[in-house]
């Protein structure tokens, strides 16, 4: 079920956690909050698309196994609702997703569960400002699919 944040303005939400574990998609928005993020969390794939198309995050965190459809169909029918959305993919193991899949949904970057706070913060700072400001960024190119490489400096 989505959560609200009450200070979540008429423009939307910077963040949607999509996360079938509740316990991790709370940690994840209480950190993100604590970066000064406006934050969402939802549970599953139909339930994120709900939400997406209510609020237009600026950025969807999406957990590749959810219990109702994969994160890439996820993926793709958030871009279909909400086009200035970025997407992260996080995932224990995806290991036949090739670069080009990303690519092609608009996958900004994945990040391999358990997902390092830090860098994850700074990624997403980074894409709401540029979403914010300019919109989409470009997709960054990847050398590797698990290489940590966000694309930004």
């Amino acid at each position: 079920m989505a959560h609200k944040d009450t200070d979540t303005d008429a423009f939307g939400t910077d963040v949607l956690i999509i996360e079938d574990d509740p316990t991790q998609a709370e940690e994840l928005a209480c950190y993100l909050r604590r970066a000064g993020l406006r934050v969402d969390a939802t549970v599953s794939g139909s339930l994120a698309i709900h939400t997406v198309a209510q609020l237009r995050p600026k950025v969807a965190l999406i957990d590749y196994n959810l219990p109702d459809m994969d994160g890439v169909t996820v993926a793709e029918r958030i871009r279909r609702l909400s086009p200035g959305t970025a997407i992260i993919v996080m995932s224990g193991r995806i290991d036949w997703l090739s670069d080009l899949t990303l690519q092609k949904v608009g996958i900004f970057t994945f990040m391999n569960k358990p997902v390092a706070l830090g860098p994850l913060r700074n990624t997403v700072r980074k894409l709401v400002r540029t979403t914010t400001h300019t919109g989409l960024p470009p997709l960054p190119q990847r050398k590797s699919l698990f290489s940590l490489s966000f694309g930004f400096s």
